[in-house]
């Protein structure tokens, strides 16, 4: 509890055009190698985007993991209003960097301290935020392992991204739920102070913040260089759907919880049901893609890549946009006990609790068992009785990854991801 500020980094400017994106952006080249192994494109051309998409210094384009929580440090009070989604080189980013560490110190001389920010208020604001703008699913995992670290228990923090997710529409729309505008964009639409803007009437807007003013002083404050763009930033009477940009997922396959993101999901998958394919860890998943052997229809299971599993709980984007460059994104699904890139697009669902390396029941899966995704009814079921689920438990035997160190220290003491994967 100690004088504290957040400064972004800021993301990368977008690459040029690629198949019916306007921009390329960081995943374009790993989407561009699925296309190759299907024999839709030639490795020459895969090089040069390569070499273009990622075209400055920066996070990725996509409001992903490190622009969402960028932009939920925001809307925590944390950071400077508007900071969150400055690109990387502009210079609004370097003065942002000069005002943050002036601010730093005039919050040592006010007392000023981070939990005097942070709170049960502050928290719901950053959770709306997510809803309004598609944040990433990695988003769930950090704000229930902030608020574990504020002693909010995560049954309570998962409660609100529940009720949120039922009544919160997404707003703002950029890559991967676009395939027009990007963080640039959303920055020069008016960025975190916008969507606070229009999300007013529902927020916790006294909520104080770094600067030593509420959220309602900011934003009232803040001057934007650019003009409004309702394709990117919408409003509450008029969202860009209703369904909100983050799903929490119920059912016999997730006792706990898993977490969707409608927003980056085509409304034709977001109802899928299709025949498990499974695979033990991330790898094995590219190497089995790489050779084509997901097909239409499948339901690719990826487990033990939850925090045990792994363990560690790495972040994987690869599966997802290999299937995308393969052209399997609208007829296949990923589900996992472990956590995605927030720049995925498809069907996909992740975090499932609890995760196979604790016996969950996505340890029982076997190739060919039908699972039924249903995002918009918060529903994910392994279509298999319960006698036959209670033979395979009583068969089945896990065996840890060797490993050493702190990784074994985690492997050993690490919550489930609904939990925030925190230690016990």
């Amino acid at each position: 509890d100690i004088p504290c500020i957040f400064l972004a980094g800021g993301c990368m400017l977008g690459g040029p055009a690629f198949g019916n994106k306007l921009k390329s952006d960081s995943t374009s080249s790993e989407e561009a190698h699925g296309m190759f192994q299907a024999g839709k494109l030639s490795m020459e051309k895969v090089l040069e985007l390569t070499n273009s998409c990622c075209p400055t210094i920066g996070s990725c384009q996509h409001m992903a993991t490190a622009n969402s929580m960028c932009c939920m440090a925001e809307a925590l009070g944390m950071s400077l209003p508007g900071s969150g989604a400055i690109p990387a080189v502009y210079n609004e980013r370097t003065r942002a960097a000069l005002r943050t560490g002036e601010v730093a110190v005039e919050m040592v001389k006010k007392g000023l301290t981070a939990r005097d920010i942070l709170n049960e208020e502050s928290i719901k604001n950053s959770i709306m935020v997510l809803m309004a703008t598609g944040g990433s699913t990695n988003c769930v995992i950090h704000t229930v392992a902030i608020a574990h670290e504020l002693g909010i228990p995560a049954e309570k923090v998962m409660g609100w991204f529940e009720e949120y997710g039922n009544t919160v529409p997404l707003i703002s729309k950029i890559v991967p739920a676009s395939q027009e505008f990007d963080g640039e964009d959303f920055y020069k639409a008016g960025g975190i102070p916008e969507v606070q803007r229009q999300l007013a009437s529902i927020l916790y807007n006294d909520c104080m913040t770094v600067t030593g003013k509420t959220i309602a002083e900011n934003v009232a404050e803040y001057k934007s260089y650019y003009p409004k763009n309702p394709k990117v930033i919408t409003s509450l009477d008029n969202p860009h759907s209703t369904l909100a940009g983050l799903a929490i997922m119920h059912g016999n396959l997730a006792p706990n919880t898993a977490v969707a993101k409608p927003a980056a999901i085509a409304e034709e998958v977001r109802h899928f049901v299709g025949k498990a394919i499974c695979f033990d860890g991330e790898d094995a998943t590219n190497e089995a893609i790489g050779k084509q052997l997901v097909k239409p229809g499948h339901v690719v299971v990826v487990r033990y890549a939850g925090p045990k599993g792994a363990p560690g709980m790495p972040e994987m984007f690869k599966p997802m946009k290999l299937l995308y460059g393969q052209g399997l994104n609208k007829c296949t699904a990923l589900i996992t006990d472990g956590r995605f890139s927030g720049t995925n697009n498809g069907c996909f669902v992740g975090h499932i609790s609890p995760e196979a390396a604790s016996g969950g029941p996505i340890a029982l899966i076997e190739d060919g068992d039908e699972i039924e995704i249903d995002v918009v009814n918060r529903k994910l079921e392994l279509k298999v009785s319960e006698e036959e689920l209670e033979a395979r438990r009583a068969r089945f035997h896990y065996e840890p990854r060797k490993v050493t160190g702190y990784l074994a220290r985690y492997a050993r003491d690490a919550e489930s991801a609904d939990k925030g994967g925190v230690l016990k």
